[in-house]
């Protein structure tokens, strides 16, 4: 059965007006905010309770609200409730992850059921029933641990359901909210009323079906990798044929990299401090040792057994660089420290990260350029064209960056540029349009690609001279300009904003494309039309 995400801000107003309610027949709601268990007296009869809750979808930021009501003994669902009461736990730790929510909170005993997932980012909420989901019971002197929730966009909308890959939220605690730790443990009981229902197969669907396809890399064999959700690395071979490999649990992963190690060709990174590894010749990914390495968001890692090794770590607005001397296990220590710009109106700034054989780099919104140097150990700071606004950048391993920079009314109209020398210097692209989807994209051979913009038709136009003057090159209907990798693979990755992903190839440099990718595929649409 699938569901959608309902507007928040139409549910408020729908609560403002609940002094009509009498009259409309439509009932009031009262939200009551539960006590946190480190704040809760010894008199108060109350229970611990934990969950977490991983979405994979685009759609949502992260759910930092749930809303939990009281089932009453004896109370049939369909009865009308002039006034309902739902109690409210908020987020434990809102930097520790963007797609994982951890909630902590104390109920009285009795038995529960979940009544909607709100994220007020993104103004969305989730309606949730007990018959999907189950109720769960609270004892008197025993904590509750519920184990992982999974939310999955579908190709007909959202479905959610409970984890039996993550059942326990021990190690999430101990490593993000310690001080809860002696709450919960071996002794927790498991909670629910119910048993994982046998129809529940939300996990095994989000896992087969991983949105996003992140930090494309190509590896020295010509295979290419990429990151996404549940736990996920895309993994296609020299043939054009993608493969899903899992990691054991389902955070999100940010990035993955090539290496060349006794037990890895492939280290991959992620939310919750997620890092793994791939060995040759095995469908596996097995978490590494992460040493001392703080709590917070891996978005890239790089470097060498050298040079020792570097990873790009985020926990709200602190960007940081560590580095080890070795991997597994690593002293990982800070080298280098920004502060994110961002506003409360408007959230965070907008972050691009890269890494490359010999640097690992981030651009800032700002148009702030900063590459951290492997064998030297030395951070270089560049600025955008002009220090102007950067709304787009991209980096590639040769070294060559495109960038759009914010230009015309309110920024709307933006300006593309090109650098061979890292951002040392800027080359203006002249571009024949008024607006651009997307920055150029270089060909091996040092030509340029543009995308048409977005009131023409489909076509990729090409530059020899550095962007000055274009010309017509092949017909594109795709959106944003391809990756084009140091084989001569060109990828077009299509992602909507639910996180549906299509991925094209071209052996041709980048004049023919077929599909070879998508995580909506006819088994699953079939299979969701017959639940």
């Amino acid at each position: 059965m699938s569901f959608s995400f309902s507007n928040l801000k139409a549910r408020r107003l729908a609560v403002a007006a609940c002094g009509m309610s009498v009259l409309l027949l439509s009932g009031c709601v009262v939200n009551t905010s539960v006590v946190d268990p480190l704040k809760m007296s010894a008199q108060s009869g109350e229970t611990p309770v934990v969950v977490s809750i991983t979405s994979n979808t685009k759609d949502i930021y992260g759910f930092n609200s749930i809303k939990l009501r009281q089932v009453v003994a004896g109370e049939q669902r369909s009865d009308f409730k002039l006034v309902s009461a739902n109690l409210v736990m908020t987020k434990v730790e809102s930097a520790m992850a963007g797609d994982t929510s951890l909630f902590i909170g104390t109920l009285p005993p009795g038995e529960y059921e979940f009544v909607e997932l709100i994220d007020t980012r993104a103004n969305k909420l989730l309606h949730v029933y007990s018959t999907i989901v189950g109720s769960f019971k609270i004892g008197t002197g025993k904590s509750a641990d519920l184990g992982r929730l999974i939310v999955t966009r579908g190709d007909f909308g959202v479905q959610y359901g409970r984890s039996a890959q993550v059942v326990s939220n021990a190690e999430l605690i101990q490593r993000f909210a310690p001080d809860y730790s002696k709450l919960f443990g071996a002794a927790a009981s498991l909670g629910w009323s119910t048993p994982h229902h046998a129809q529940d197969n939300v996990e095994q669907f989000a896992r087969a079906h991983p949105a996003g396809a992140e930090c494309a890399t190509e590896m020295p064999d010509g295979r290419v990798a990429a990151a996404s959700r549940m736990g996920a690395v895309l993994m296609r071979s020299t043939q054009g044929q993608w493969k899903i490999i899992n990691a054991p649990s389902v955070e999100s992963l940010s990035c993955v990299f090539p290496v060349d190690l006794p037990n890895a060709e492939l280290i991959a990174v992620g939310e919750s401090g997620s890092l793994l590894r791939k060995a040759r010749d095995s469908d596996e990914l097995f978490p590494v040792d992460t040493g001392n390495l703080p709590p917070g968001n891996l978005l890239r890692i790089g470097g060498n057994p050298k040079d020792g090794w570097y990873v790009m770590h985020r926990k709200g607005d602190a960007l940081n660089i560590f580095h080890a001397n070795q991997l597994d296990a690593g002293d990982w220590r800070s080298v280098h420290r920004s502060t994110l710009p961002g506003s409360w109106l408007h959230g965070p700034g907008l972050l691009w990260t890269w890494q490359d054989a010999g640097h690992i780099g981030y651009a800032l919104e700002s148009g702030v350029i900063g590459e951290f140097d492997y064998s030297t150990g030395k951070l270089t700071e560049r600025f955008s064209p002009h220090k102007k606004s950067l709304t787009e950048f991209i980096h590639q391993a040769n070294g060559t960056q495109s960038v759009l920079v914010a230009a015309g009314l309110g920024g709307r109209f933006p300006d593309a540029y090109v650098s061979r020398d890292r951002g040392q210097n800027w080359t203006p692209v002249v571009s024949p349009f008024k607006v651009l989807m997307s920055p150029v994209a270089p060909l091996n051979d040092g030509r340029l690609l543009m995308e048409a913009g977005m009131y023409n038709e489909g076509a990729l136009l090409v530059s020899s001279d550095e962007g000055k003057t274009w010309g017509p090159y092949a017909p594109y209907t795709l959106r944003h300009a391809p990756l084009i990798f140091p084989s001569g693979l060109a990828l077009s990755i299509q992602e909507d904003f639910k996180g549906n992903v299509s991925i094209y190839s071209s052996m041709d440099n980048a004049r023919k494309w077929k599909l070879e990718h998508s995580n909506q595929d006819l088994l699953s649409t079939l299979q969701q039309l017959k639940r």
